[in-house]
């Protein structure tokens, strides 16, 4: 974990802290939920590349949250009012995914996992750039270039690993693969200058 935007982290934190008091006051006191984050944010704990308006992730347990409540506003570093939301479309169905995807993530330390009810744990450098392989934005594309600088996946790993993932899809990949052989070519170009 880097230091950039620590402003977006102590969002992130009061996300968790309001799961974390829906999660008490309904009632709940089993063992902790598992929040497996994507996207952006995701991205931003690997290496703080830029910021995001929207949390992107999915739960070890179903829960009924009033996800209206968890819209999160901070100051950015620059004055600028912003604010997180969680993005209640997101939807891991349709992505790429490595079937050891969530027993791969990482722990986000330091952010009070251990004094709440929701654990926040955030996908591995190479899933996260694999599951943005099927949208393929521009944002994915520089985030998947942002992974690949910060030297946390070779290209070989990721194709690899996207390779894997396939494996357990029924449909059409070829788009995909034309996604990955774009990018890798790009991560190589990038790592030879």
């Amino acid at each position: 974990m880097h230091s950039l935007h620590p402003e977006l982290t102590r969002a992130m934190s009061s996300m968790l802290d309001r799961i974390d008091g829906f999660l008490r006051e309904s009632g709940y006191a089993d063992e902790p939920v598992k929040m497996f984050l994507a996207g952006g944010m995701a991205v931003h704990y690997h290496c703080g590349t830029r910021y995001t308006d929207d949390v992107d992730a999915t739960f070890s347990r179903r829960l009924m949250l009033p996800f209206e409540d968890l819209v999160i506003d901070y100051i950015r570093e620059t004055g600028k009012p912003s604010s997180i939301y969680f993005d209640t479309t997101h939807n891991d169905t349709f992505a790429p995914l490595h079937p050891d995807h969530r027993d791969d993530c990482v722990e986000w330390e330091c952010i009070g996992n251990e004094k709440r009810l929701v654990h926040l744990l955030v996908f591995s450098p190479v899933d996260l750039a694999v599951s943005k392989l099927s949208r393929f934005s521009p944002n994915d594309q520089a985030d998947i270039l942002a992974l690949a600088q910060q030297r946390l996946f070779t290209t070989a790993e990721l194709k690899s690993r996207t390779n894997e993932a396939l494996s357990y899809y029924v449909g059409d990949a070829r788009w995909i693969h034309l996604n990955l052989d774009q990018i890798s070519q790009e991560i190589e170009l990038a790592r030879s200058a």
